[in-house]
C-alpha cells in the first residue's frame, strides 16, 4: 500500500503538522510507503490530488472540511480512495463517515485508512465542482460571509457567537425560488440546506436522517421564524431535533436550483463559494473513500 498524505499546516488551531510523527511511525509499523507533502495556499490539495492520482492506492487529506473538499475535487473521476485525519476546526464531513476527530484519536482514524476497504459515496456538483457534505443560502451562509469583517474587531473564537449574534438582530428572510426535480416553490427562506452529509457548524445535525450513499440530496427548509423562536429553532437546530417543527420541510431530490432576484451568498463546505442562481445535483456513488457506513 502506499498513500500520499496532503497537510494542510493551517487548518483548525494549526497543529496538524504534530500528526506526521505519528503517520511515519503508523506506516512504518505496517509497512505501508507513505509520502506527506503540505499546501501552501488555497486550491494546492486540488492540484497535488490531481497529478499525484495515478500514482498512490490512496490520497489523504490532513485538516479540516475545505482540505477534504479540495482533495476531493482532485480526486473525483477517478478510482482513486480519499482518506482523511479530521485535524480542522468543523471536520463534519468525517462524522457522516464515523472518523474519529482530533490529534488523540488520529491512530484510529489511520486504522480505518489501513484495515477497511474503501467504499463509495455521492457526492454533488455545483458551478463545475463537486462537494461532500452541505451547502446552503440564508442565515447561516450570511454569517461566515460577514465573519472575516467581524473578526477585524472580535479576535479569537468569540468571533464566531458575535456574528451569530450579530445576524440573529438584522436577518431578514429572502424571497426565492426553490426548484426541485422540476417541481416549482415561490417561499421566504430563513435557511434552506442542501445535504449530502449529516451536520455542519462543528457538529450540528442539519440533516440527522441523511445518508451519503443513497443517491439523493435532501433539502432542509426553514421559512421565516418569529425573531423571539430563533433561539428554540439554534437550540433544537444544533440536537438534529427540529425536523417536526411547523416552518421545517424537508425534500428528497437529484436536483435542487435556487433563484432569487436577490445575489444571495451560497455557504459550500463551510466556504462562500457562489451566489444565486445556482444548481445543485446529485452525483451518485461517484467517490470512494476511507470510512465506516
Amino acid at each position: 500500500m502506499k498513500l500520499l498524505f496532503i497537510l494542510n499546516p493551517v487548518a483548525g488551531t494549526k497543529k496538524t503538522r504534530s500528526s506526521v510523527p505519528v503517520i511515519e511511525e503508523f506506516c512504518r509499523e505496517r509497512g505501508i510507503a507513505c509520502d506527506i507533502v503540505e499546501t501552501g495556499s488555497p486550491g494546492d490539495a486540488t492540484n497535488i490530488a490531481r497529478e499525484n492520482a495515478t500514482s498512490y492506492n490512496g490520497i489523504i487529506a490532513i485538516g479540516g472540511d475545505g482540505t477534504v473538499l479540495e482533495v476531493a475535487n482532485g480526486l473525483f473521476g477517478t478510482e482513486v480512495p480519499l482518506g482523511i485525519l479530521p485535524l480542522g476546526s468543523g471536520n463534519d464531513f468525517a462524522r457522516a463517515l464515523n472518523i474519529p476527530i482530533g490529534l488523540q484519536n488520529i491512530g484510529e482514524a489511520l486504522k480505518i485508512i489501513a484495515e477497511r476497504p474503501p467504499v463509495q459515496i455521492d457526492a454533488a456538483r455545483f458551478n463545475g465542482r463537486i462537494y461532500l457534505n452541505v451547502a446552503s443560502v440564508g442565515f447561516d451562509a450570511e454569517i461566515i460571509r460577514d465573519l472575516p469583517r467581524v473578526k477585524r474587531f472580535i479576535k479569537g473564537s468569540a468571533a464566531y457567537p458575535v456574528s451569530v449574534f450579530v445576524k440573529f438582530l438584522t436577518y431578514k428572510p429572502k424571497d426565492a425560488t426553490i426548484i426541485m426535480d422540476g417541481q416549482e416553490l415561490k417561499t421566504k427562506v430563513f435557511l434552506a440546506a442542501i445535504c449530502n452529509g449529516t451536520c455542519y457548524g462543528g457538529g450540528m445535525k442539519v440533516n440527522p436522517q441523511g445518508s451519503v450513499n443513497d443517491g439523493y440530496l435532501d433539502l432542509v427548509l426553514i421559512k421565516p421564524v418569529p425573531r423571539y423562536k430563533i433561539p428554540l429553532l439554534l437550540s433544537r437546530f444544533i440536537k438534529g431535533q427540529h425536523l417536526n417543527l411547523p416552518y421545517v420541510s424537508t425534500y428528497r431530490c437529484r436536483e435542487v436550483e435556487i433563484v432569487s432576484d436577490e445575489s444571495l451568498v451560497v455557504n459550500v463546505d463551510g466556504e462562500c463559494a457562489s451566489t444565486t442562481p445556482i444548481c445543485f445535483s446529485s452525483a451518485p456513488l461517484s467517490i470512494k473513500v476511507f470510512g465506516v457506513l
